[in-house]
């Protein structure tokens, strides 16, 4: 079989899955829901063991360099499905101990509502036609829950409360365009809401279990797939260096900040962190939150006048970026802010959708020495910029393929970057204080990963001192993030609720941060000698940009 061939067999197989296709702006089974049930399941294991069975006989004898990263990310986007449906806790399938209805059913539905730029009316038919198939769904998926993670089964109820609002708001969109069939929406709806009701009430009354742990082999096999070639005990210890050096430049900076502000020498790290907070807090202008959202905007456009007057990037595609406020269902999985991307397939605009979780006891997390490490991260040059040149490549595997090593490791590299080249050179101090505070997180979220993987604690060793001699994994991790970063409750436990479900993210922004910088050292040596620094930026962002989405181990043959 040739390459080509494998590819069109790939490509028919991955957008049989209704929500992939939404996900990715691909015009196919939008009206579909996924089918959860065993025979399913079974028949995409056996297809899945076909592809892998093709793609072992495609020859690479004629390949360029770009032809065979492409075979590895075939390669590993296989593992990645395969281990979608064969990891276990305790020998029950992961996915049987996770439920996650709510998202199947509401993620593609948000998607369609805001950020899907086809006709209104075509979208609305869609979400019809997927509402309807929402009893049969839920029926089938209650089948397929084994003895959930209580855990789990909280964060899927409190999702499901926000769920109601949420379809109330496309109705009133509906009626608002002049949508014809208003009474099939709303029908649909009623029936939705009618089986989500009866999915909370099994969900509240099955069997649970408190076990998350996968084990170390699992493990290792969760971080392969992910094209990360480091063991667990190297990443353990990328976590113990990055930690404590962090905690160095923190307390260098703390007595910058003493001396300026005329602190007392024995403030702690927490204290100058309110105290800065409390100074650089967004004034507050009228009802609600649109004047935090209004100076999350006004930062981006400096950021994008700052990158334009020395050239640091290519910005020269057609793009937008909207920022918008969290919806209630999603706020148990974001404890902060988070981008969705642009739909990788879809052609026009790169349109991204930035959401900040936003409330009064959140303010401390959105302030002016806080927002441009946000910005930064979340918008351009960071995911936003990455993905909207990524969604641009010419290749399916590159639009498409999530390398959270690649996407977190360039935007933790950009925040230190940014600031170091000048950018809020007169708040600099503050900013590199805060954001070192916050990006502490990431040592943290390495050793958690491991810890929620594979069940062994001493992956939460990483230099700080705490109790983690809980029964609860979820007690004992929260004290090392809180040791470690300060963050208020509500922020711990939500950033524990996603480290514990996206198995290998958390610890991608450290690693992929680690990897990204020492690619970036490479680079400047290669063109040192007949490059400028600026010029070796520029080019180093550029082919970044344009390579596409990989894991960085890759995208190091390419540039290299």
């Amino acid at each position: 079989m040739n390459f080509q061939t494998f590819k069109i067999k790939f490509y028919d197989f991955i957008t049989d899955d209704p929500s992939f296709c939404i996900y990715n702006g691909i015009n196919k089974n939008l009206g579909e829901l996924p089918d959860p049930g065993k025979n399913k399941r079974i028949t995409n294991q056996g297809k899945l063991k076909m592809l892998n069975n093709a793609l072992s006989k495609v020859s690479q004898e004629d390949f360029s360099v770009d032809d065979k990263v492409d075979f590895e990310l075939y390669t590993l986007f296989l593992e990645q499905l395969r281990l979608s449906y064969e990891l276990e806790i305790n020998n029950v399938p992961h996915n049987m101990r996770m439920p996650m209805a709510c998202d199947i059913i509401s993620g593609p539905l948000f998607t369609l509502f805001i950020h899907d730029q086809r006709d209104e009316k075509y979208r609305i038919v869609n979400m019809v036609s997927r509402l309807e198939k929402s009893d049969q769904f839920i029926t089938s998926y209650c089948r397929n829950i084994k003895s959930p993670v209580d855990r789990w089964v909280q964060m899927e109820l409190a999702k499901l409360s926000g769920l109601p609002t949420f379809f109330q708001s496309i109705i009133e969109w509906a009626k608002n365009i002049g949508f014809k069939n208003i009474l099939s929406l709303e029908k649909a709806v009623a029936k939705t809401n009618s089986a989500l009701k009866r999915y909370a009430d099994f969900l509240k009354n099955v069997e649970k279990s408190k076990d998350i742990f996968l084990g170390e082999e699992q493990t290792k096999l969760v971080i392969k797939s992910l094209g990360i070639n480091l063991s667990l005990d190297e990443l353990h210890t990328i976590a113990k260096e990055f930690t404590l050096k962090n905690q160095s430049e923190v307390n260098e900076l703390k007595q910058k900040l003493v001396a300026k502000y005329g602190l007392a020498d024995s403030i702690t790290p927490e204290e100058l962190q309110s105290f800065l907070n409390e100074k650089f807090q967004v004034e507050r202008e009228g009802e609600g939150f649109d004047y935090i959202l209004s100076k999350y905007k006004k930062e981006s456009e400096s950021i994008i006048s700052f990158i334009n007057e020395r050239n640091l990037f290519p910005l020269n595609l057609n793009q937008e970026m909207k920022i918008i406020q969290t919806p209630d269902f999603m706020k148990p999985s974001i404890p902060a802010g988070a981008m969705m991307p642009p739909l990788a397939m879809r052609d026009g605009t790169k349109t991204s959708m930035v959401y900040l979780t936003l409330s009064d006891d959140l303010l401390a997390e959105h302030t002016h020495i806080s927002i441009p490490g946000m910005m930064i991260h979340e918008g351009i040059p960071g995911h936003h910029l990455q993905f909207s040149w990524a969604s641009s490549h010419k290749d399916f595997i590159r639009k498409v393929f999530s390398a959270n090593d690649l996407s977190e490791g360039w935007t933790t590299m950009l925040e230190d970057y940014m600031i170091d080249i000048g950018y809020s050179s007169e708040l600099a101090d503050e900013i590199r204080f805060s954001g070192k505070r916050d990006i502490a997180r990431i040592g943290a979220r390495v050793a958690i990963d491991l810890y929620f993987m594979s069940g062994d604690k001493k992956y939460l060793d990483i230099g700080i001192d705490g109790n983690f001699n809980s029964d609860d994994p979820f007690a004992n991790a929260g004290a090392l993030l809180k040791e470690v970063t300060g963050f208020v409750d509500d922020r711990i436990e939500g950033e524990l609720n996603w480290y514990s479900q996206e198995r290998g993210y958390p610890l991608s922004y450290l690693t992929g941060n680690f990897l990204v910088w020492e690619l970036k050292k490479k680079f400047q040596n290669k063109y040192k000698e007949n490059l400028s620094q600026p010029e070796i930026d520029l080019k180093f962002h550029e082919a970044f940009l344009k390579a596409g989405n990989m894991p960085v181990s890759l995208l190091e043959k390419i540039l290299l």
